[in-house]
């Protein structure tokens, strides 16, 4: 089976069509924002405000390697 990853900017709807896509394919539909949150105990704009973007991209990183082993 072969991954899906829906690339866009913010509040595009990434996570609404992810969910429905998944759904519609059979799919296991991972939303890397709650990931995110989840292991940072934090919202998205809680750690863009105190920690900055790059602190973010960092954990975005992190969570996709877990996810896909890059």
């Amino acid at each position: 089976m072969e991954n899906i990853i829906l690339i866009g900017f913010m509040g595009s709807g990434k996570s609404s069509v992810g969910e429905q896509l998944a759904k519609r394919v059979a799919y296991t539909f991972c939303d890397t924002d709650v990931m995110i949150e989840e292991k940072c105990k934090k919202t998205i704009p809680t750690i863009f405000a105190t920690e900055g973007e790059g602190y973010f991209r960092k954990l975005e990183t992190q969570v996709i390697t877990e996810l896909f082993g890059v």
